[in-house]
């Protein structure tokens, strides 16, 4: 069994590794982070003050393939997605032509739930006893993200169409680029 602690583009995390056959490891892990931003900008029709909060959390179901029996292993497998972006506003906006003064404007950012992932790193194997490095890099096939907009004040006609030309916007990025590096130790 190997226990790892590592960083990367999903959060810090933990894993544990078993050997399932001589050359694949089954690994299951979690990844966290959380960041809260606030910014405020100006546009023609006024100033807007927007919040966002950035949550990564992953649980990740893999498995390592090492080549040639090695410390350089493929790996595939899936992950539980719970990554999300959340955005308040308030402020002058116009949205469909429309202008809104101090309406709140929010907005949410989900992505698919289960989420396959490939990558390729290096690492030791979780039959060896001892210290090793990890890492991985690899995609995140997360599809594209959904925006769930409401607005309180604001017509329904307005809110459909920022929501449809924010979904258009985020429309590429289905993957999300994975790099994580760290240390385990296999007993």
């Amino acid at each position: 069994m190997d226990v790892d602690l590592h960083a990367s583009t999903l959060g810090g995390g933990l894993a544990v590794a078993f050997p399932a056959t001589d050359t694949v490891d089954a690994r299951v892990g979690f990844n966290a982070f959380s960041r809260n931003f606030t910014k405020t900008t100006t546009n023609a029709g006024g100033t807007v003050n927007n919040d966002a909060s950035l949550k990564l959390s992953t649980i990740e179901l893999l498995a390592d393939w090492h080549l040639f029996n090695g410390i350089t292993h493929l790996t595939g497998g899936l992950m539980l997605n719970n990554n999300k972006v959340d955005m308040n506003a308030v402020g002058t906006y116009t949205i469909n032509g429309t202008t809104y003064t101090n309406t709140p404007l929010n907005a949410a950012i989900t992505f698919n739930k289960a989420a396959p992932y490939i990558g390729f790193g290096w690492s030791g194997r979780a039959k060896n006893t001892g210290f090793s490095f990890k890492s991985d890099f690899g995609i995140l096939l997360q599809g594209a993200p959904k925006a769930t907009i409401t607005a309180p004040g604001v017509a329904p006609a307005d809110v459909a169409a920022q929501q449809a030309s924010v979904n258009d916007s985020l429309k590429n990025f289905k993957y999300y680029p994975v790099i994580s590096v760290g240390i385990g130790y296999a007993f």
